[in-house]
Parts: C-alpha cells; structure tokens; sequence
C-alpha cells in the first residue's frame, strides 16, 4: 500500500511541477503580470481567465513545442481551455511514439 501512495504522490508532485513551469513560461513569455501561483490550474487561458487572444495561441504553440517536443495544431482548440487542459494534452502526446 505505501508503494501505490508514494507512486501517485510522486505523479501529483510531477504534475504540480510541470502545471507550475507552464504557468510561469506563459506568464514571462506573454509579459503578464501575474504571479504563477495566482493562476488557477483551471482558470481558463482565454477571455476572462488570462485574457490572451488569439495572437497569444502562437506563442503558447512554440512554447509547448520548445519545452516538450509537442505540435499542437489548428484541430486542437481543447489543448487551450485551461493549464490543466494544456498539460492532459501534452501528457497524451509525449506517450505517443
């Protein structure tokens, strides 16, 4: 039982950890003035979440591809809805070969 509980802590603290450089590399790319740990893993990237436009969604597309070898392209308007959303959708596409 300990074995199962260290290994689902160890995956929330991986995924705490990588929502966190998400939320900050948007934050110092876009210029944002937000502090990361203000941005909910949930809030929404656009319209009243952060308030990025579409001219943002290039920059977030050329971040995630830098930091994870991930192409997100025009069909994958869902990758957008929140951090949580963004990082489901890189997880999914690291595991593919």
């Amino acid at each position: 039982m300990s074995t199962t509980y260290d290994a689902i802590r160890s995956q929330a603290e991986a995924r705490l950890a990588k929502n966190t450089e998400v939320k900050t590399a948007i934050i110092e790319r876009l210029g944002l003035r937000v502090e990361p740990s203000a941005v909910s893993d949930n809030q929404p990237l656009f319209g009243r979440g952060l308030e990025m436009d579409s001219l943002d969604t290039l920059e977030i597309v050329v971040l995630i591809n830098n930091a994870f070898s991930v192409l997100i392209s025009d069909d994958d308007v869902a990758a957008f809805g929140s951090v949580n959303a963004l990082i489901d959708f890189v997880e999914a596409r690291e595991d593919q070969p």
